[in-house]
């Protein structure tokens, strides 16, 4: 008998029981998620099987299906050679198997569709990989590239990670969300290749995140309405919140939904006009008391822990009759006294949040000043957009099944 030379195990030998692949790498088959996960593999299909060959890897199919007759009864038809790109190895000339349909005839090809798209060499990993370093960091294509280049021997270009980016298609998940119906509304002025654009966002109090965004050129009231009511068309609507802005106002008027001014903003409003009149008029000390008396019970209204208190107070500062003028009659008859019911909503039902926070919140963790400001066409902006609020919903999913324990 012949003497032949055989490898010893490639693996550590603890409490194993070997098997033809641990002493010949031409037959070694990635068993283990480990392995697996070592090379950027772990989500594979359990039909696509990865091997190494002769120091390449190589792919081919458990179970060999003719994409055309859908027979089961193929034979191997040679291999053919490709680039791909992984995580940690980076890219590798890979052979893939080829198949031969006895039924139809027709020659096909190991399927690497739960790996790789039909007409890129960069593997699904990578693709995630790149898509998390933009939504969790909100990195830049260089420190995506520089990244890629550190941590996994990945060498791609700054278009390649741009192209992944815009082709990301991160969407609402509505099968699985219920609208509580308590809503705040906002927009966010974004910049395009230099010219100002608005996303109209509605946000659910409840679900704690945005349910509907859209991408306009003008936040008229008629544009808003549309929006709005194309968002809650068959969904339940109590209330909605926002700030003071006269556009919000006539498009949820004409909604026929409950609507409230957030407080944080109102309070705001009204110090600023008590500030500009100030600063315009010659004023007496005690004209300038006087008016900050004013101010003071119009805060107390706003800050009033129930309806009833509010409606006690509201009646005292009609009462007091303060010196009617111009300002106090514009602060107080055309905005404090006829706008009442939207100034105090959230007291009639702790469902209702009193400030628009929330919303603004939101804004700030996913697309901050320095990114809105750079954009350059509405694709990149949308999907970007999209994945970092794919990040704060996976968050918001953590926190919810954490504090349900």
């Amino acid at each position: 008998m012949s003497s032949i030379k055989i490898k010893a195990p490639y693996e550590f030998m603890e409490s194993k029981q070997f098997k033809l692949f641990d002493f010949v790498p031409e037959f070694s088959e990635f068993r283990q998620f480990d392995d697996l996960s070592r090379f950027g593999c772990e989500n594979i299909e359990n039909n696509l099987i990865r091997l190494e060959k002769r120091g390449k890897i190589h792919f081919e199919n458990r179970v060999a299906i003719c994409p055309s007759c859908k027979s089961h009864n193929a034979v191997k038809n040679g291999t053919y050679e490709r680039k791909l790109i992984f995580l940690r190895i980076g890219e590798q000339i890979c052979t893939i198997q080829k198949y031969k349909c006895i039924k139809c005839g027709k020659v096909f090809y190991t399927d690497l569709l739960s790996l790789v798209y039909s007409n890129s060499n960069i593997t699904l990993p990578v693709i995630e990989c790149i898509e998390n370093l933009y939504q969790i960091y909100g990195a830049g294509l260089h420190k995506i590239r520089f990244d890629l280049k550190q941590q996994h021997n990945i060498e791609i270009s700054h278009q390649s990670i741009e192209n992944i980016l815009l082709n990301s298609n991160y969407q609402f998940n509505y099968d699985n969300w219920t609208y509580s119906g308590y809503y705040l509304f906002d927009s966010l002025w974004v910049k395009i290749n230099g010219e100002w654009n608005y996303i109209l966002a509605l946000f659910d109090v409840k679900l704690n995140t945005l349910v509907s965004v859209k991408l306009v050129e003008s936040e008229d009231s008629k544009t808003i309405y549309q929006f709005l009511n194309e968002s809650l068309r068959n969904q339940k609507k109590i209330s909605i919140g926002t700030d003071l802005k006269h556009e919000y106002r006539e498009a949820i008027d004409k909604l026929k939904v409950k609507h409230h001014f957030c407080k944080f903003h109102v309070k705001q409003a009204v110090n600023k006009r008590f500030k500009d009149y100030f600063d315009k008029n010659p004023l007496s000390e005690d004209e300038k008391d006087i008016l900050n008396c004013l101010k003071q019970d119009i805060y107390k209204i706003l800050d009033a822990k129930d309806l009833n208190t509010a409606k006690e107070l509201r009646n005292e500062l009609i009462n007091k009759k303060y010196t009617k003028n111009k300002f106090t009659n514009k602060i107080l008859w055309k905005f404090i006294i006829p706008y009442f019911k939207k100034l105090t909503t959230h007291l009639e039902n702790t469902n209702i949040p009193s400030t628009n926070n929330k919303i603004e919140n939101i804004f700030q963790k996913v697309f901050p000043k320095h990114i809105k400001r750079t954009m350059k066409i509405e694709q990149g902006l949308l999907a970007r957009f999209m994945l970092k609020l794919n990040y704060w919903n996976l968050n918001n999913e953590k926190e919810k099944n954490h504090t349900s324990f």
